[in-house]
């Protein structure tokens, strides 16, 4: 796969408008789709119905909580093979457990650099083209 994210689609479920933004002009500047929304719930809907490549999902948000919401799409077989970034300002050892508990397929810890974002990004969606 190249690195031109063209014909893949990126979810991303964080309550902060402004992360929305941030990671969603890091994204499509490498020609990644970028749906968003702004709580566990909401992105558990948007997974359903869009089927993502892949989802950056926050912990911390009103509603539902990543973790949970991710739990939710990974118990469900039409969404189960989604692979999910977590993404949270906090880094606890708990949520770091419960997210791995949950099937998420790695843990990035805010703030984020694009690089690194580049990087899990690609390595996730290169994984599942292979």
């Amino acid at each position: 796969m190249s690195e031109d994210g063209k014909n893949k689609t990126i979810l991303v479920v964080d309550d902060s408008l402004m992360i929305r933004r941030i990671v969603g002009m890091i994204l499509k500047e490498y020609n990644y789709e970028v749906l968003t929304a702004e709580n566990g719930l909401a992105g558990l809907e948007m997974a359903k119905a869009n089927l993502p490549d892949l989802i950056i999902m926050d912990v911390t948000m009103p509603v539902m909580n990543g973790i949970e919401a991710a739990a939710k799409i990974k118990a469900d077989p039409e969404t189960a093979h989604i692979p999910i970034l977590i993404f949270t300002s906090l880094g606890s050892e708990h949520d770091f457990q419960a997210a791995q508990a949950a099937g998420v397929s790695g843990f990035l810890n805010k703030p984020i650099a694009k690089e690194e974002l580049k990087s899990a990004v690609f390595s996730l969606l290169s994984d599942r083209d292979s």
